[in-house]
């Protein structure tokens, strides 16, 4: 009951990491970039893929297309005050957002967020680790498992960690890679 809990608890760990370093910049497009971004929606925030289409116009566009053209100029700035670092152009109805090509020193210091970020990661998952190697603990003071069915479940824990950890590692080359490359 507890590893399938801690299973399932590494995994959504390792998908919120890939989630997270989608949005970050590369010199192709892709709509990760703006579709979490939130957009002053009367009076509440959205994420801008609620209140607008998003396309890619190969090789270096984001079209950012609103559903209701009241909020373009909502949708604008809130793509000029983002993390992007870009300034939108607005065409009509159309928002166009240009990606320029990233610079050795950008690449650089992406990489070294995207490090930074996979050990944040780490540490909760160290964490998630920590506390059910606890429970374990807890459970055999109780004599409510036998100490073989202790360093079993620490074996097994072990197993995920080391499991959860290369899935870290492969989504962060992956993507350092795609950045270096770009």
């Amino acid at each position: 009951m507890l590893i399938q809990k801690f299973k399932e608890q590494t995994k959504k760990l390792s998908g919120d990491f890939f989630n997270e370093i989608l949005c970050f910049r590369t010199s192709r497009p892709t709509t990760a970039l703006v579709d979490n971004i939130k957009v002053d929606c009367y009076g509440s925030l959205s994420p801008l893929k609620h209140v607008a289409s998003v396309s890619i116009k190969l090789p270096n566009v984001i079209i950012v297309e609103p559903w209701d053209e009241g909020l373009t100029a909502s949708i604008k700035k809130a793509l000029e005050t983002s993390s992007l670092g870009l300034t939108p152009s607005q065409e009509g109805k159309q928002i166009k957002l240009f990606l320029p090509p990233l610079s050795k020193e950008r690449k650089d210091e992406l990489v070294k967020l995207i490090g930074a970020k996979k050990e944040e990661y780490r540490v909760g998952l160290r964490e998630m680790r920590d506390k059910l190697v606890g429970e374990i603990k807890e459970e055999f003071d109780k004599k409510e498992i036998s100490e073989d069915e202790k360093f079993r479940l620490k074996e097994e824990i072990e197993k995920i960690v080391e499991q959860t950890n290369k899935i870290l590692d492969n989504q962060e080359k992956q993507k350092t890679d795609e950045i270096l490359n770009s």
